[in-house]
C-alpha cells in the first residue's frame, strides 16, 4: 500500500526544497502529486523567474502528476528509483 505524506499547509516549490532537505530524499526519486497540486506547481513555475528543468525536478527528485487518481489533495508520494 502506498504511503502518502504531508509536506506543509500548501505544497509549492518552497515546500518541496524544505521536505527534501528534511528527509533527504535522494536523487533519482520522485515525489509524485495530486493532478491539482501539480497543476498549482507549473503555475508557480511560470510566474517565477528562476529556470525549472524539464522534466519537472527539485534538486534531482522528480515531480510527477499522479494519473492513479490515488494521491490524495495536500500530500504527496515517494517513490525510490529501484522502484520505477
Amino acid at each position: 500500500m502506498a504511503e502518502f505524506v504531508v509536506i506543509g499547509n500548501e505544497i509549492s516549490i518552497a515546500a518541496i526544497r524544505s521536505f527534501l532537505f528534511a528527509k533527504k530524499i535522494d536523487k533519482g526519486d520522485s515525489l509524485v502529486l495530486n493532478p491539482m497540486d501539480y497543476e498549482n506547481i507549473l503555475e508557480e513555475i511560470k510566474n517565477s523567474e528562476e529556470p525549472i528543468d524539464i522534466p519537472l525536478n527539485v534538486l534531482g527528485v522528480r515531480i510527477l502528476k499522479d494519473t492513479s487518481g490515488e494521491v490524495p489533495n495536500g500530500k504527496v508520494q515517494i517513490v525510490e528509483d529501484d522502484k520505477m
